[in-house]
């Protein structure tokens, strides 16, 4: 075994201890005792309801290809999607996820790497500051209603900080990103095996300002096309809707009567826990330990929200990876065969 496949392997007994450890300190006859009670139909309505997330996902981004001027069949859209799903449970990053869209996106639409990784990135920032905006509302619905104290306030706002400040930078450099050159050119040398499977070319100098290039023509193309642009965020809405909706369906199911502003805000610090580049693939039981912990902060009892982190990430993670790995299977495949042909001739 290699040491990049030691290191996931590593990395994937490093998330499922945690999880272990999660479950441990909870209590395995409490979580038991929850669980218990929920409905199988609500398994089934939770499931309908991440299939409708994950479309509202793929849309979101097929809609920005579409500004760009590229066409790619919605299918083939939410296959990549579910691939690249995959990559980011599978792999000790999440940046696997976005690679994986960059990577296939452009393979399948013809869009150069550059124009593929601004829609990748633009979606991404689209869906940050959908969930940023509607947390920023759900805080200050809970302090108008005296029902969030001022310590749990400053708790809960450093990480929204955290992503609003990377949000800032990230923006900052989509729409001047000639000062990410040399930092560029070193992650080109590195990817250069990949980069041959997507276009069969070995040649990495003088790739940078290409890259830089395509990336800003492609990014202020979608800006232009404000319709595009506006469906795709509605899109992201629909998708981090879906997300919340399921945990306050598991919640409702556990007999808590608790408040819809309170799960977006437990959601909203999971996700950003999420995209935290830690080596854990999907931030298995760290994730769940963060909305627990969310949950708690607004009196849900410890049993109560571990057992609806817990069951959501089952329909969330566990249910997702047979259709993810199938489809991850086949563009990985079309990706592999693809590039040893080209290397073949």
């Amino acid at each position: 075994m290699n040491k990049r496949a030691a290191s996931r392997v590593g990395s994937l007994f490093l998330g499922i201890a945690a999880l272990a450890v999660f479950i441990y300190f909870v209590g395995i006859d409490e979580l038991k005792k929850v669980l218990l009670q929920v409905d199988p139909l609500i398994i089934v309505l939770m499931t309908g309801i991440q299939l409708l997330g994950f479309i509202f996902y793929a849309s979101a981004w097929f809609l920005l290809i579409r500004a760009t001027g590229h066409k790619l069949p919605f299918v083939t859209c939410q296959g990549i999607a579910f691939a690249s799903i995959f990559a980011s449970y599978t792999m000790p990053s999440g940046v696997f996820l976005e690679a994986m869209r960059v990577l296939l996106g452009s393979k399948e639409s013809g869009m150069k790497l550059g124009e593929s990784t601004a829609t990748v990135i633009l979606h991404r920032i689209l869906y940050i500051i959908g969930f940023l905006a509607s947390t920023a509302i759900a805080m200050l619905a809970l302090i108008t209603g005296g029902k969030i104290t001022s310590s749990a306030i400053v708790e809960l706002s450093v990480l929204p900080a955290l992503a609003i400040a990377g949000l800032v930078v990230l923006l900052y450099l989509s729409l001047d990103p000639k000062r990410v050159r040399p930092i560029l050119e070193r992650v080109l040398k590195l990817v250069q095996p990949l980069i041959k499977v997507v276009q069969k070319e070995t040649r990495t100098d003088g790739k940078a300002d290409q890259f830089v290039n395509e990336y800003y023509k492609g990014f202020r193309k979608m800006l232009s096309s404000k319709t595009h642009v506006a469906v795709s965020f509605a899109a992201s809405l629909g998708d981090w809707g879906c997300s919340v909706l399921i945990l306050w369906v598991v919640l409702v199911s556990l007999g808590t009567n608790v408040s819809l502003w309170v799960v977006i805000i437990s959601m909203a610090i999971g996700k950003m826990i999420q995209m935290t580049p830690i080596a854990v693939p999907g931030m298995l039981g760290i994730y769940e330990a963060a909305v627990t912990t969310s949950l708690s902060l607004f009196a849900v009892p410890v049993a109560v929200a571990a057992s609806a982190a817990l069951l959501m990430r089952i329909i969330t993670f566990w249910l997702d990876l047979p259709v993810t790995g199938l489809a991850a299977y086949h563009y990985g495949f079309k990706l592999l065969s693809g590039g040893f042909s080209s290397l073949r001739s």
